[in-house]
């Protein structure tokens, strides 16, 4: 298996199908879920959780900067 970050890049994926009408003519569209494991999805989440971390911290940074001048 091959590593990308946390992730593990041999991800099985839930396929779902639907056929819509868009202006007169048949579409179908593809939508693909991955499917983690409980170890996959809570690397997943403790990946998202340090970049929303790393957001909040740049901007709670620049908001205590911009009070400090005030």
């Amino acid at each position: 298996m091959e590593r990308k970050g946390d992730f593990i890049s041999n991800i099985r994926y839930k396929k779902e199908t639907e056929v819509v009408t868009f202006q007169g003519k048949e579409i179908t569209l593809e939508n693909l879920s991955p499917v983690f494991t409980p170890e996959q999805e809570a690397a997943k989440r403790r990946e998202l959780e340090q970049q929303l971390y790393e957001v909040f911290r740049k901007y709670a940074d620049r908001r205590q900067n911009e009070e400090a001048r005030a």
